[in-house]
């Protein structure tokens, strides 16, 4: 699976799990699920908290920016060598980020949340350089992204969804503007979270930027409720995860959101087309739908056609689809 943890997180959060009771986490746990669920946001009140999301929060939402960023680096030319990562909890998309480009060398994360910069720093001193010799700065949302801040590639994961709906136009033109080259925001795969996606893209565009993914195109989403654009990554459970869940199956999968934007004078190679949910195969053909530029199509692959039902055999949801022969 593409979504598994670097040895050295895993064996963090493992360590991180054994200071704490296992009934005690799994309250917690389930506390937090009940919250996200209920679109309460993120209340971490105390240490058992903490670590609870980062037991049972870290590995999907690792495997949800990994599965992004794996779609950047094949759309665009990107090296990155810095990394700002905003409202970044215990530090997730960064150990993504430097996992998928090594070169980044140094990273600003940023959150509001002391005690999630204290997880954060934690799990990261065992982690590669350029997280153990990181800047982590506590501070609210809205000042977070000082005038002179700038790198490379500025990530907001799974944060913008708990500011006012209002301030998220406003965010996204800061987080551009602290982008030297690319911004990647990942949010839930919910309703409530595209809607968050949707805003930051059309700001992002507003100010100048150009669509990498998922969607081939920077015109108006043609989706209409009660649809929404979201994806799915797959990553095994840890055994502090399965605990602390109370789940017996070794796997779960991650709903995500998102969108990724460069800025002007960066080569792109955005997709033909995008497969938008689960493809749906029978024994006579396989259906599915796709986001083009020229907005929805469904298409059919009939199983006599062998030679495009072979190339298609493995179009998965989220692939990218290529629309010329």
């Amino acid at each position: 699976m593409s979504g598994e943890l670097p040895p050295q997180l895993r064996a963090g959060l493992e360590a991180l799990a054994a200071d704490h009771p296992g009934r005690a986490l799994g309250e917690a746990s389930a506390r937090l699920t009940g919250n996200y669920r209920g679109g309460r946001g993120t209340q971490l009140a105390t240490p058992v908290d903490l670590a609870a999301y980062a037991v049972a929060r870290m590995p999907a939402t690792y495997a949800a920016f990994r599965a992004v960023l794996e779609e950047v680096a094949e759309r665009t030319d990107l090296t990155p060598e810095s990394l700002i990562d905003i409202g970044c909890g215990p530090g997730t998309a960064a150990w993504a980020a430097i996992d998928a480009f090594p070169d980044i060398a140094t990273a600003t994360l940023v959150d509001a949340h002391a005690g999630m910069i204290g997880v954060g720093r934690r799990l990261a001193g065992q982690g590669p350089g350029a997280l153990t010799r990181a800047t982590w700065i506590e501070a609210p949302m809205a000042r977070h992204l000082p005038e002179a801040a700038k790198a490379d590639l500025v990530v907001a994961g799974y944060a913008l969804n708990e500011v006012p709906p209002d301030d998220v136009a406003g965010l996204a033109r800061q987080l551009y503007a602290a982008a030297a080259a690319l911004v990647v925001i990942v949010e839930p795969g919910t309703p409530q979270g595209f809607a968050v996606i949707e805003r930051a893209r059309s700001a992002l565009i507003a100010a100048g930027g150009t669509v990498v993914a998922p969607c081939p195109h920077g015109g108006p989403c043609p989706l209409t409720p009660p649809d929404w654009c979201h994806f799915s990554a797959r990553l095994p459970r840890l055994r502090a995860h399965k605990a602390a869940k109370g789940a017996d199956v070794p796997f779960e999968d991650e709903r995500y959101s998102y969108v990724a934007v460069a800025r002007p004078g960066i080569t792109t190679r955005p997709a033909q087309a995008r497969v938008l949910r689960p493809p749906k195969a029978s024994k006579p053909s396989t259906s599915f739908s796709l986001c083009t530029t020229e907005g929805l199509q469904h298409r059919t692959v009939a199983a006599r056609d062998r030679d495009l039902a072979r190339r298609t055999r493995k179009i998965g949801w989220g692939d990218a689809f290529p629309l010329d022969p």
